[in-house]
């Protein structure tokens, strides 16, 4: 009897084995075919930011250059149309918080680990506060360049950020330096030099020569001061998601990108009170050259391609890194001018020429590193699936720990 009910036992326990290894594979196949899905999803997400961000960019600081030549005079009320649109972002985050967490779980942000605890009230305050002020401070900086500086000229300096944040990320350990990314740098550090050696007079020609000069360097010093506190900005933004807050659901950005812009329109508006320029700001609607619907609807517009921007800017923070997000941003150097030269007459010189034709060179030295960066990580994943079909259950922990630690 005892052998009989033992070879029972065995033959249970064969059967069993047999319905759960039929049941494992095609689960095993469907995870297979996940990685590849995921990374068509990832890229086409990729995608659609980096579409976002070029476009809402470029129409942005055209029609803030537009505002200026047609009669706009304040830069405070320039430097807060970026910032105060923030609200327009509270419609995705009712749509989200009514998803599963499942569904609500955002880009993946490189070396997160979401075990560890949220950080206390004062210090999401106090990080909140310093992006904001950063923001908001070169909000302004940058509208003031704006105002002194052909759009041309304003954008072409502007990818000067690229430069500054890749240091800044080098800094923060965020970034290995290659011969790649020090090419790149080289590159944008000179055609923003060679802006600064050859001012173009041509955005001052209904003043003095000395006095065009003087607005010259004042645009060129604040483009290129804010274009380094933007650097600074994503590097920091980049650091405090992985040092700080460790999460990286869509939720958490949302946070940050409403948050941050809230403290910087509230310091742009306090510059607004304080310099009195809200009192000119009625007469100036009134002499806007294009009427006052026009007037308000460039000051909306503005407002919603700047918040267009800041949200797919910090969704490829978020896909990829910092310093890529602002590689897509640089892409937009050459664009800008050209639309400058079509719609406002600006003159295209021999040193824009070639300020132009470094800027695609040194956003094309990071692109190419990061195609190499790329195949790498893909050569990874085929090593870990080709563990893992000698080891099942041993190499799905090993390639799940890859994963994890190559995004």
């Amino acid at each position: 009897m005892g052998s009989v009910a033992e070879k029972q036992l065995d033959i249970t326990i064969q059967e069993e084995a047999e319905e759960t290894k039929n049941m494992e594979t095609p689960i095993v196949k469907a995870q297979s075919l996940n990685p590849k899905a995921d990374k068509y999803k990832k890229w086409l997400e990729i995608g659609i930011h980096t579409f976002i961000v070029l476009a809402s960019q470029s129409v942005a600081t055209i029609l803030g250059k537009l505002y200026y030549n047609k009669g706009g005079n304040s830069t405070w009320l320039s430097s807060l149309t970026q910032t105060v649109g923030f609200p327009i972002l509270l419609i995705p985050m009712i749509f989200w918080t009514k998803r599963t967490p499942k569904e609500e779980e955002g880009p993946t942000l490189r070396h997160i680990n979401d075990d560890t605890k949220s950080p206390s009230i004062m210090v999401l305050l106090s990080v909140y506060v310093f992006l904001g002020f950063l923001l908001g401070g070169g909000c302004v900086l940058y509208s003031i360049g704006l105002l002194y500086l052909p759009a041309s000229t304003y954008s072409l300096i502007s990818s000067s950020q690229l430069g500054f944040n890749v240091l800044f990320s080098l800094s923060m350990r965020l970034e290995k330096l290659t011969p790649f990314v020090s090419n790149s740098i080289f590159l944008l550090t000179i055609s923003s030099i060679l802006l600064a050696l050859q001012p173009d007079d041509s955005s001052n020609k209904t003043e003095s020569s000395s006095q065009g000069k003087r607005n010259y360097v004042i645009g060129f010093v604040c483009t290129l001061i804010a274009s380094a506190g933007f650097g600074f900005l994503l590097a920091t933004t980049e650091l405090i998601f992985r040092k700080i807050l460790k999460k990286n659901t869509l939720r958490d950005i949302m946070d940050v990108i409403i948050c941050q812009s809230f403290f910087a329109t509230c310091l742009i508006l306090i510059g607004l009170l304080a310099s009195g320029e809200y009192r000119n700001l009625k007469v100036e609607m009134q002499d806007f050259e294009l009427g006052k619907l026009t007037y308000i609807m460039i000051l909306l517009w503005i407002s919603l391609c700047w918040q267009l921007y800041t949200y797919s800017l910090l969704g490829l923070i978020m896909k990829v890194s910092a310093v890529f997000a602002n590689v897509i941003s640089t892409l937009g150097t050459p664009l800008d001018p050209i639309l400058a030269v079509i719609i406002f007459h600006d003159k295209m010189n021999g040193v824009k020429a070639i300020s132009i034709v470094l800027a695609i060179s040194g956003f094309s030295s990071y692109a190419y590193q990061q195609y190499l960066d790329e195949q790498k990580h893909k050569a990874e994943l085929l090593n870990c699936n080709g563990t893992s079909e000698e080891s099942l259950h041993e190499s799905g922990v090993m390639c799940k720990d890859n994963s994890t630690e190559i995004n």
